[in-house]
């Protein structure tokens, strides 16, 4: 899957379906450039409701950050 320039105006989001046998090994390649110092560059849950595990790539006063429980 491959996704060329999309732009999000601080409000906007974007979903994909769930990836198939993804449960031992997951490469995911980014290129970003951000407009501001805070935002989620990418966010996926165990579940929908985000409940359990999950796994987030933030941008937190210009720094980034990876979180996942």
């Amino acid at each position: 899957m491959e996704i060329q320039s999309p732009r999000f105006t601080g409000s906007s989001w974007l979903a994909f379906p769930a990836l198939k046998g993804a449960y031992k090994h997951v490469q995911l390649s980014l290129e970003l450039r951000p407009e501001a110092y805070d935002g989620i560059f990418f966010l996926t849950g165990e579940r929908d409701d985000m409940a359990g595990d999950f796994m987030a790539l933030l941008l937190h006063q210009g720094f980034v950050e990876f979180r996942f429980a």
